[in-house]
């Protein structure tokens, strides 16, 4: 007979992305998940497997939590100036600095599993449909055509960094200076002010 787990799932998942987006998948011991958990290993092992697969356990759940977050309604162009000072509030606001648990995972996934390298690129291809889907949108209310592709990679890059910086430690005021940077481009650019 197969015995219950005997431990709370969703407190034992929280406890795996906290130490994976602090630490990071290659520096986080077995022992910092069960510091994190508070099972022991062959439980952890006996619940998920292995290291990895608690690894994407944490990083759908940081997915579903980010989704949460970022979740607005707004189109055009006022939902891209809503997504870049969510990436700055999102940032600003952790006191740790964890940055962006998808984006600090990327130097490490060539020591992934296919399955791993793919979720994490799924994620950043999801964020990018987001911000091309809000330029198509932002297009559209103009009446103009634009170069989506162009600018979604700037808008794309710009929330990377301010997810970047942010682990590096700079201010919040800085953060935002990105992300106003992005929004002033923008702006112009709809205006006809293209380089």
């Amino acid at each position: 007979m197969v015995r219950p787990r005997e431990f709370d799932f969703e407190e034992v998942a929280e406890g795996l992305l906290n130490a994976f987006w602090l630490r990071g998948f290659a520096r986080t011991s077995i022992s910092d998940l069960t510091a994190a958990t508070k099972l022991l290993p062959g439980s952890l092992y006996a619940a998920f497997g292995s290291k990895e697969a608690m690894f994407r356990l944490a990083v759908d759940r940081y997915q579903r939590y980010l989704r949460a977050a970022v979740a607005s309604d707004t189109r055009g162009l006022k939902g891209l100036g809503d997504l870049l000072d969510a990436a700055v509030r999102l940032t600003a606001d952790d006191p740790e600095r964890r940055g962006c648990l998808v984006i600090n995972a990327i130097p490490e996934a060539a020591s992934c599993s296919d399955d791993t390298r793919r979720l994490l690129q799924d994620d950043l291809r999801r964020s990018r449909r987001l911000v091309r889907k809000r330029l198509v949108e932002a297009q559209e209310d103009a009446g103009q055509p634009v170069d989506v592709d162009a600018l979604a990679a700037i808008v794309f890059s710009a929330m990377v960094g301010i997810r970047v910086l942010g682990r590096a430690g700079e201010s919040r005021q800085q953060l935002q200076a990105v992300a106003d940077g992005a929004k002033l481009l923008l702006r112009r650019y709809f205006r006809g002010e293209q380089p």
